[in-house]
């Protein structure tokens, strides 16, 4: 599981790794689950765990290499 805090207007970007762009919603899907758990939350701030099949990259914005 991958462990990421977001503050308010921060975000997170996941998206298929070497997978065409124009990938339905059911195709995706189709490769697993993703679970987003609430993993706790202080003051502004939010912990996400991320559970998701290894073919999907998971990034912080501030992060994304595209």
């Amino acid at each position: 599981m991958l462990v990421l805090s977001r503050r308010e207007n921060e975000s997170i970007v996941i998206y298929p790794k070497d997978l065409p762009e124009n990938m339905t919603v059911a195709e995706l899907f189709a490769r697993g689950k993703i679970e987003i758990e609430v993993l706790g939350i202080q003051g502004g701030q939010v912990r996400l765990g991320f559970g998701a099949p290894k073919e999907l990259a998971i990034f912080r914005t501030e992060l994304e290499i595209i």
